[in-house]
């Protein structure tokens, strides 16, 4: 099975995270010339990285133009499809396979098989030390469980360490490009469920994460498409679960605005902005996370 699986690691601006990430899925076993790196910063060509022979025969692809994780992951899983592997391997460079994912895996390659699963996702761990899995009701809803090697349905999964079939990318396509940044795996995972596929966790945290762009708050320009995309979501699927959960949320983070945050004119401003860009359907890249920089 391993021979049959083809690696996406979208990365931008973190060349350090980008290596460690790189080494942990060559470690896993999986060939050079079956990993495929999106470089989104258009003015670095990775020269560290692309020069080192640890790193010989991986494929990078250097983007001209800035088109974040889901322009990245939707280039990378056509490119594994097209090059006839089963499976696409998603990474972000701040993310990474640990000892003993790809047998966690294998072990399941008989449910994996089948041509209506999906997705596979191998859980991340909350700071309690439990596996996180998600479930869909209009927005996000976690649910805790204790670290295992079990295979158990979901409705919702992230993109980071989480294996999606060709078969999936050839019915329903890849994920959305134009949502730029956040809510295209949610838009995704509802997609599959629309085909009939099924979507999985492994709950054995196998899965390092950094959480390397998650550190200093939430800057405006994710707010920006935080706001935009889960409203856009909603009113593409016209359905009012999501929209409903979406008020819910906005009324929670905009008292955070007013309560905790700093620029709060600004930020409001810009949700605003997100909510009427959502509403006339305006898609891709609004606002660019340089010129907050």
């Amino acid at each position: 099975m391993i021979n049959q699986i083809g690696v996406v690691i979208v990365t931008y601006k973190r060349e350090n995270s980008l290596q460690l990430t790189l080494r942990a899925v060559l470690n896993q076993g999986i060939n050079a010339s079956k990993i495929w790196v999106i470089n989104n910063n258009p003015l670095e060509k990775l020269k560290a990285t692309t020069s080192n022979p640890d790193f010989m025969g991986v494929n990078f692809l250097h983007q001209s133009k800035n088109i974040a994780s889901a322009g990245g992951f939707a280039l990378g899983m056509s490119i594994v499809a097209k090059n006839g592997l089963d499976w696409a391997w998603l990474f972000n460079d701040d993310s990474r396979p640990v000892k003993g994912s790809i047998e966690s895996i294998i072990n399941h390659h008989a449910r994996l098989e089948v041509s209506k699963t999906g997705m596979v996702k191998l859980a991340n761990l909350n700071s309690n030390g439990e596996a996180i899995l998600q479930y869909w009701n209009g927005s996000r809803k976690p649910k805790y469980v204790p670290i295992s090697q079990d295979l158990i349905k979901t409705d919702l999964i992230t993109f980071d360490g989480c294996l999606i079939s060709s078969n999936l990318i050839k019915e329903v396509g890849t994920c959305d490009p134009s949502y730029f940044m956040g809510t295209y795996e949610f838009d995704y995972c509802l997609k599959a469920a629309d085909h009939k596929y099924e979507i999985y966790t492994i709950p054995n945290g196998l899965i390092e994460d950094e959480k390397a762009g998650s550190t200093g708050g939430t800057p405006p320009w994710r707010q920006y498409y935080n706001t935009r995309n889960h409203l856009l979501l909603g009113i593409q699927r016209m359905d009012f679960q999501i929209i409903w959960a979406w008020m819910i949320r906005e009324i929670k983070f905009s008292y955070a605005i007013l309560r905790w945050e700093n620029k709060k004119t600004f930020r409001l401003k810009l949700k605003a902005l997100a909510t009427w860009h959502a509403m006339i359907g305006k898609k891709g890249m609004i606002l660019d996370p340089d010129s907050f920089q």
